[in-house]
């Protein structure tokens, strides 16, 4: 009897654990789906009559990179890389050589302007490889102004995450310090973040991206 009433308990806790992880599971790819839901849906009804080049493959993109990008904080070499081969293939298929060239040149211009802030870590590998693979879906004249939006959007999500967790007085005095050190020795001075600093626990810029993206069809780039 005592046996049986042992092994009935140990079916309950077992079965209560498994049920434990399993809303884990689903709590840990709900969010991420919803995110993601919600920045393409920005993207995708921002588009009016002028959307993006490539636009749905772009919009696919986009929601497995924010997705990604929110349960895990990074951007996966496999989405980064299969995006940016069928940019290249869809680019080639569509107008040859000069399509080629016009996406790799897109993608070569988001690694110039983004090699800086990931030398100085404010950016991941992945972001920077994923911000490629859009400038070979658009190219480098459509990505400099959703690029100039992407910066906006980031910048504006940091400030905020930090600002809630206590940490806004703190970025402020370091970013003071990098102004005043870059200008006293005529380089480029950064003081990163303690790594126990809200700054220092990163943030899903693919959001940004997706966000930003959703900006340059509304706004366009008039003013550039």
């Amino acid at each position: 009897m005592k046996q049986a009433m042992e092994e009935t308990m140990g079916t309950q806790v077992g079965t209560g654990f498994e049920l434990t992880g399993l809303i884990a599971a689903v709590r840990r790819e709900l969010l991420p789906t919803f995110v993601a839901a919600l920045v393409v849906a920005c993207f995708t009804f921002s588009a009016g009559e002028t959307p993006l080049p490539a636009f749905g493959w772009a919009a696919a993109f986009l929601f497995l990179c924010v997705h990604q990008d929110v349960r895990d904080l990074r951007i996966p070499n496999w989405l980064t890389l299969s995006g940016l081969a069928t940019a290249l293939a869809l680019a080639t298929f569509d107008s040859g050589f000069q399509g080629a060239l016009w996406a790799l040149t897109g993608a070569a211009t988001a690694l110039g302007l983004l090699f800086l802030p990931f030398a100085l870590r404010w950016l991941g590998a992945g972001d920077v490889k994923a911000v490629m693979v859009l400038g070979a879906f658009w190219g480098a004249a459509n990505l400099l102004p959703a690029l100039w939006w992407m910066i906006i959007a980031g910048g504006v999500m940091a400030v905020g995450v930090i600002a809630l967790q206590g940490g806004l007085l703190d970025l402020l005095r370091r970013w003071a310090l990098s102004a005043k050190h870059s200008f006293l020795f005529r380089r480029v001075v950064y003081f990163a973040p303690d790594s126990e600093s809200p700054a220092a626990k990163g943030l899903p810029f693919a959001v940004a991206m997706g966000l930003g993206a959703a900006a340059q069809q509304l706004w366009g780039s008039a003013w550039m």
